[in-house]
């Protein structure tokens, strides 16, 4: 019976060998040998595989010693090194001007396939016409552009009154969004309205919690989503969500709820904050599980507001600062950054916030809510670095508690999970055949140190192959002097 077993699988084997080889004449074939196949389709490592790609597409795995080459494929000889997926940002932007070096030394595109981040999800892109994020996917797929896989929100909606909420929520789905994106600043009524038309649709949501609204109100309108671990934040501040403020009086607002709730001159501490709100974050927590809504983490955020706030000099001194959109950096300098002038005066605010966010990612973590790795950057205003910021919130992950293996699974399978919700097709995520080949080549097992990725020995996204030496040319800055520019 074993026999007759081994000889069905070699049958198997040949045919799809046989298949390959007759493929190869039509499409580009790339064979890794000899690696340690990181598959993500559970916590372990299988050894010295052979992973077979062709066009965009991951199409045999097998035994290297057992599994013949076809010939005419490049052949990448793994010697030992570890084969995973591809990352996915699952919050970031675009913007429209990424294409001019006069502003950005690298094309952040560039940046996140030399950093291993083969997928990334647009939450608003900044430009006209706004199809420009789809035009560059079509470009990508097409091989006459290098970048991830993108998915992308259209028209953002941010501020009541909207006017029509049903217009724009259509305009987004005709245009061929994939997801709504969701703003602090909406009214109770355009809310559940942009809502109504979504579903409709079968339109994917997720965004910020209206302030208006609350997590409460966002869940019974089955929101699909939540952007930032940090919109948890205000469950838990005492506030009068009936005001009627603009945008810019509505953050002040809360910020000063909670100095005055929390009263942090008094020396009130952590402690006794999540004694005293344990039971609220629990609550929540089975609320986002039951519900089955995502939370995306985006805590280098709070990372990086530390440096500028409290070790500014270390934030200057960062090697990935050269890839800042050019004035960034002497904005800072100045004291005009975004989050300096936010958190001006309230810096223990700042503090606070910090420890209390990674209290909230821990227990999501405990009460099994999925997370999606995710860094929002891309914006240019906040001084985190497109790509390299991914591997800052895998660190993050694991130093709160995250298994390196939970930590990757938030930037690959729970990202197609999630974009198998949003467009009903999630094929990326684990080494699998018939998946998108979107793969990094790394020294060591991440599954002991996600540091290894990093420093990628080299990068396949959508099945183009990228490398190490390849990868370093992408990111070379174009230095350009003030004077050149003018």
């Amino acid at each position: 019976m074993k026999k007759r077993m081994l000889l069905s699988l070699t049958a198997v084997a040949l045919l799809t060998l046989l298949s390959v080889s007759c493929r190869n004449e039509h499409g580009e074939i790339t064979a890794f040998i000899h690696v340690n196949l990181v598959p993500m389709t559970g916590e372990m490592i299988i050894e010295d595989q052979t992973v077979l790609v062709e066009g965009p597409q991951i199409v045999f795995i097998g035994d290297s010693d057992a599994l013949r080459v076809p010939e005419g494929a490049d052949v990448i000889d793994g010697d030992g090194a570890y084969l995973m997926p591809g990352l996915a940002d699952m919050h970031m932007h675009t913007r429209q001007d990424w294409e001019d070096r006069d502003i950005w030394p690298v094309h952040p595109l560039n940046l996140y396939v030399a950093n291993g981040v083969t997928t990334i999800r647009d939450f608003a892109p900044q430009g006209s016409p706004l199809t420009y994020a789809l035009q560059w996917r079509k470009e990508i797929q097409a091989r006459t552009r290098i970048g991830p896989t993108i998915y992308a929100s259209g028209k953002l909606l941010y501020t009541s009154p909207l006017g029509d909420p049903d217009a724009i929520v259509r305009q987004n789905h005709e245009l061929g969004f994939d997801f709504l994106k969701i703003y602090s600043y909406l009214s109770p009524e355009d809310f559940q309205a942009a809502m109504r038309t979504a579903q409709e649709l079968g339109m994917y949501t997720t965004g910020h919690v209206p302030y208006a609204v609350g997590l409460d109100g966002v869940l019974a309108e089955d929101m699909d989503e939540i952007a930032h671990v940090e919109e948890l934040l205000p469950e838990f501040i005492n506030f009068d969500r009936d005001q009627n403020l603009t945008p810019e009086e509505w953050l002040p607002y809360v910020a000063e709820s909670a100095l005055l709730q929390l009263d942090l001159s008094s020396g009130v501490s952590q402690i006794d904050f999540k004694e005293d709100y344990l039971e609220a974050l629990v609550r929540i927590t089975d609320q986002l599980r039951s519900a089955e809504v995502p939370v995306c983490t985006t805590m280098v955020i709070d990372d990086v507001i530390q440096s500028k706030l409290f070790k500014p000099g270390a934030f200057l001194e960062r090697p990935e600062n050269v890839y800042l959109e050019r004035g960034y950096l002497e904005r800072f300098q100045r004291g005009e950054e975004k989050h300096q002038v936010q958190f001006r005066g309230m810096e223990d605010l700042a503090a606070f916030k910090v420890d209390v966010d990674r209290w909230l990612l821990t227990e999501l973590r405990k009460g099994d809510v999925m997370l999606l790795l995710g860094t929002d950057a891309g914006t240019g205003g906040m001084g985190i670095v497109p790509g390299y910021s991914l591997h800052d919130e895998l660190q993050i992950l694991v130093e709160n508690g995250f298994s390196a293996y939970e930590a990757i699974a938030a930037g690959t399978i729970n990202a197609a999970i999630v974009v198998k919700r949003m467009t009903g097709d999630g094929d990326f995520g684990s080494i699998e055949e018939g998946k998108r080949a979107d793969l990094i080549l790394v020294r060591d097992n991440p599954l002991k140190d996600v540091a290894t990725i990093r420093e990628p020995l080299g990068v396949t996204a959508a099945g183009r192959w990228y490398p190490e030496e390849v990868l370093a040319e992408m990111v070379k800055p174009d230095h350009r002097s003030s004077a050149a520019r003018e």
